[in-house]
């Protein structure tokens, strides 16, 4: 503690603010520096993140990432640098991140802040959230096949003696935590935090807006200095602030009235309208005013340095400031890359490829069961059973690393071939190898090893002589010089599939389109929605989809009809309504539930709105209801339109339905693999 202590005294430190983690931890100014440091009291520790390369060097050290591994083989996380060198445009010939960042930081402009950097290590792990999301959508659907609702999970890896294992709930919240934490973005304050800080500094001004402000939104001039150092830190942090807003207000337009008008929108979030509305408030004029009429008054000895200080330090501490940001980001990103799952991504990649196997098959078969031992749904290095599905009248079933022996010689396997997944027509008077009609493999090699990528692919070839073996890769595959490279009669059967990561698969669907070719030849992605596509032709006033949106929901009635509501329900994976959006809960595009309803129409003829700008959810559920309950709903009376992407469905009331009913369950909305599926209840 002596050494901490006296290490503090030599760099003058100044207590600056303290944020509280379990009262241990305190941040520290410098002015030796000019940087925030923050100290660990429990473990006795000085943590200094003073620009990118210390942020990527703390990092690399806390999360323990291998980025390199012996004669300068890439390291087993070599692929979070990649992915940070690619988005920052760092040259090829740069030794490394961290030393292209130290020289970068040491020039006169340099052109990546922390903040900045921290942003784009969040955003290259986007596609580990996306991988862990759709094999919870994957879980979920299993799930909801189960009558006792109890479904775990578990993954055994080889060569690892600790399988990861979790209840559906527990994996759902690694889900959505590791969601919350890469989303994290510099937040700035609230309303009521903005105008607290503008009531105090405008209570100095004299003679508030005596002229007409600017209606744009120019540069911000610093403020006078006033040789207080803390008050100068003070001072300059509001300026930022000001900035910060003026960067948010142009987003939405050049002047104040434009932003004002766009802060008017419902399909924003309170706290985004709030943050607009300021501007036609001149909430930016106050705030800079009075901060310079304080900078005046502490130089011409009217205020007292310490009073002023207390005084701003009471509204700024509300504040969280970038600093604070980084640090409080920081460590929830360390515990995200601390996390068994995070820490075995590579291995639970071919755990994904298999579900995007299993959503094929559940997407395309409606009668599909998994197989569960003491509700445990097993992806085993031993080898496990799946799922079973019934198609074309004959039985299949999909194994997980399910041994078989190998036919020919082997350079690299001796009497068996192991793959990471397969489907086997079910015929007990054949062999393992001989009733499997499809193998999939799964490779996370950064660049692809050409022999062992032939060598699996004509083993199981061979070995599995009625199947399409496809090998994917989450890094390159060439797919005409590996096939090149098998035996003529191999060549049909074979298939490299590159670049197959979770993101590019969202977009592009290359993996999935080719699973269905192979187990469904000749069924197209429309074909899996022939029992839910609309009978009747839409009509020609049909609204398109706004801009930033996925899709929306509109109900219409005629005038037989009076006050109708449409609502939209988001439902838990054990049946539960755990959000709606409707006229009593508006919702919001930039927040969660990323649906907003537009507005409640109360007579008829009307229309009912809900747009969506993004699937958070893994099940919805569309309900009309019959608020007034006059008129009666049908199918004449009553449509609802769900456009989705290039999808569009029109559904009238249903005849078969009751019109004294007072409710209408449209349809659910089932989302997997980020693709919303509609079943018309």
């Amino acid at each position: 503690m002596n050494r901490l202590v006296g290490f503090l005294t030599d760099l003058e430190l100044k207590l600056f603010q303290f944020k509280s983690f379990g009262d241990n931890l305190t941040f520290i100014y410098t002015e030796k520096l000019d940087v925030y440091v923050r100290i660990d009291f429990l473990k006795m520790e000085l943590v200094m993140i003073t620009s990118p390369a210390e942020l990527w060097k703390c990092l690399c050290s806390k999360a323990g990432l291998e980025l390199k591994l012996g004669k300068g083989k890439p390291g087993r996380d070599a692929d979070i640098e990649d992915a940070l060198r690619l988005a920052l445009n760092i040259p090829d010939n740069a030794l490394s991140l961290e030393a292209w960042l130290r020289n970068d930081a040491a020039l006169p402009n340099p052109t990546v802040s922390t903040e900045t950097f921290l942003i784009e290590v969040l955003k290259s792990q986007s596609g580990f959230a996306r991988m862990m999301q759709d094999i919870l959508d994957l879980l979920i659907e299993a799930n909801a096949l189960q009558a006792s609702n109890q479904l775990s999970v578990e993954f055994k890896f080889d060569e690892v003696n600790d399988p990861i294992k979790a209840t559906l709930g527990e994996f759902r919240e690694t889900v959505q935590r590791t969601q919350s934490v890469l989303e994290k973005r510099p937040k700035l304050p609230k309303s009521e935090v903005m105008w607290s800080l503008s009531g105090t500094l405008r209570k100095f001004i004299p003679n508030y807006l005596s002229s007409r402000p600017p209606e744009n939104f120019p540069a911000v001039s610093p403020i006078k200095k006033t040789g207080h150092q803390n008050v100068d830190t003070q001072l300059r942090a509001i300026t930022e602030l000001v900035s910060a807003f003026r960067e948010l207000w142009l987003k939405y337009g050049d002047t104040r009235r434009q932003v004002g008008q766009a802060g008017c929108s419902e399909l924003l979030s309170d706290e985004t309208r709030s943050q607009l509305i300021a501007a036609t408030d001149f909430w930016d004029i106050g705030v800079l005013e009075g901060a310079r009429v304080l900078s005046t008054q502490i130089n011409s000895e009217e205020l007292t340095p310490a009073d002023v200080f207390n005084m701003l330090n009471t509204e700024l501490s509300k504040i969280e400031w970038s600093h604070i940001w980084i640090e409080n980001t920081f460590k929830e990103l360390l515990d995200i890359l601390n996390l068994p799952a995070w820490r075995r991504r590579h291995e639970l990649y071919s755990v994904w490829v298999g579900t995007r196997m299993l959503a094929v098959i559940r997407s395309v078969v409606s009668d599909v069961r998994f197989h569960l031992v003491d509700n445990v749904l097993s992806f085993a290095f031993g080898g496990s059973r799946l799922a079973t599905f019934n198609w074309n009248n004959k039985q299949y079933d999909v194994w997980a690393e399910l041994r078989s022996a190998l036919v020919g010689q082997s350079s690299k396997r001796k009497k068996g071939i192991q793959p990471d997944f397969r489907v086997l027509q079910v015929d007990i008077s054949k062999s393992s190898g001989l009733q499997t009609t499809y193998v999939l493999e799964c490779k996370h090699y950064l660049n692809a090893s050409k022999q062992n990528f032939i060598q699996a692919a004509a083993d199981y070839a061979r070995s599995c002589p009625q199947a399409i073996v496809h090998l994917v890769n989450h890094g390159p595959a060439d797919e005409n010089t590996l096939r090149e490279n098998l035996s003529p009669e191999l060549q049909a059967r074979t298939k490299f599939i590159g670049d197959a990561t979770p993101l590019k698969e969202l977009s592009e669907k290359v993996v999935s389109e080719s699973i269905r070719n192979a187990l469904f030849p000749g069924v197209s992605p429309e074909s899996d929605l022939a029992e839910t596509q609309p009978v009747q032709t839409l009509s020609n006033d049909l609204e398109a989809i706004g801009q930033g949106f996925v899709g929306y929901i509109q109900l219409e009635w005629d005038d037989t009809l009076d006050d109708m509501d449409l609502s939209l329900q988001m439902i838990s994976s054990s049946g539960q309504v755990i959000n709606t959006v409707d006229f009593r809960n508006r919702g919001a595009v930039d927040a969660s539930p990323f649906s907003c309803f537009d507005c409640d129409v109360r007579t008829g003829p009307g229309k009912e709105r809900i747009d969506i700008s993004r699937w958070l959810f893994s099940r919805y559920k569309v309900i009309a209801t019959n608020y007034s309950r006059t008129g009666m709903m049908t199918s004449e009376s009553l449509r609802c339109q769900i456009v989705i992407g290039a999808e569009r469905m029109q559904l009238h009331f249903p005849s078969k339905l009751s019109g004294t009913s007072i409710e209408w369950h449209i349809a659910e909305l089932v989302v997997c693999n980020g693709i919303p599926t509609v079943k018309v209840l």
